[in-house]
């Protein structure tokens, strides 16, 4: 069953959006099924495990006071989105009991190089999505965004697979994440793609990963221009509806996921119920008490390039609690922790 459940996750990592059946993503529903079993079988947890604990706790007492602010049916859609985090979390004491960490390793290796050819898939044969923006995607042309239908989340996908191939050493992998990661033109994948080559002190790497970016296609399309400023205004403007919805809640927040009701937005686009910045989004739904629990929970994981990486890329998307990259760092802090467990 273990098995299954996992590669069951590992198949479906690559397609992300794609197989979505409405508002529903079969992977959630194996991730789910990886954290139900885990509770059933009374798997042991990893001693860190108690800081996720704590962090749910306090997320869904935000979220109480937050149904009781709002008295809105809408924040049953806040619950959903604090399950679903619960999930995740149980995933990773549903991962942390397989002995075979190089497996572990291995397999996230192959869903990022999939999901990078995937990305290639899409670039070369439907380079034109703009006609996705009225199913609430945003509109992408002349950009590498794969199955994820966002550059900026294939990049970190990307940019975590990068990683593990340095780590192996794996030359013509390397060259293959970082040319995908080029063609996604995010600045906050380049950025964060720049911390495990500056940290591994591969320079060949890195000088050819600015010479790609140098010599990229500057094509149709506002998307490709890497010193667009149309970006950086929207993300100033979520910025600051965020920080608005702090200051009217800074205790407890607005509750685990109600910034859509917060913001009297409209829940069919999928930007609504996010921000441009994880720490934003984690004070604006849980307040100071959360970024305190969530900041304990993170001194307690030891630090590695892969966290770093994803907390540079989430100042400016909100990637640390995108589903994918929470199912691909609990499965990596899975086989990176060497299995202190807690009786």
């Amino acid at each position: 069953m273990d098995k299954a459940i996992l590669f069951a996750f590992l198949i479906l990592f690559p397609f992300g959006q794609l197989v979505k059946i409405g508002i529903i993503n079969p992977i959630d529903l194996v991730v789910g099924a990886g954290a139900l079993w885990a509770i059933l079988k009374r798997y042991e947890k990893p001693k860190v495990f108690s800081y996720f604990q704590n962090f749910l706790w306090v997320a869904f007492f935000s979220w109480i006071v937050g149904a009781f602010a709002f008295q809105r049916v809408e924040v049953v859609v806040g619950l959903a989105y604090l399950i679903r985090i619960a999930a995740y979390f149980y995933f990773f004491v549903f991962a942390s009991n397989f002995k075979d960490r190089k497996l572990l390793l291995n397999s996230l290796l192959a869903v990022s190089i999939f999901s990078g050819i995937f990305g290639w898939i899409q670039y070369l044969w439907l380079p034109d999505l703009t006609s996705l923006k009225v199913l609430g995607w945003d509109d992408h042309l002349n950009r590498m965004v794969g199955t994820f239908l966002d550059p900026a989340f294939l990049g970190i996908i990307l940019v975590l697979g990068l990683i593990l191939a340095l780590e192996k050493k794996m030359k013509f992998v390397i060259l293959f994440l970082l040319a995908s990661i080029a063609f996604t033109y995010s600045r906050a994948s380049f950025l964060a793609a720049l911390i495990p080559l500056i940290y591994k002190k591969t320079w060949i790497y890195l000088t050819i990963f600015g010479a790609l970016i140098l010599i990229l296609p500057r094509t149709a399309g506002e998307g490709v221009k890497l010193e667009r400023t149309s970006s950086i205004y929207g993300r100033i403007e979520s910025y600051q509806e965020t920080v608005q919805i702090i200051k009217k809640n800074p205790l407890f927040g607005v509750g685990f996921n109600n910034i859509c009701l917060a913001k009297n937005g409209d829940y069919a686009s999928h930007s609504c119920s996010g921000s441009e910045s994880s720490l934003l989004f984690l004070l604006a739904t849980t307040g100071v008490i959360g970024l305190i629990s969530f900041s304990q929970l993170v001194t307690k994981i030891p630090w590695n390039i892969a966290l770093v990486a994803v907390f540079v890329h989430s100042f400016f998307a909100n990637s640390l609690f995108y589903p994918f990259v929470m199912g691909f760092l609990m499965i990596f802090f899975a086989a990176k922790l060497k299995g202190e467990v807690k009786g």
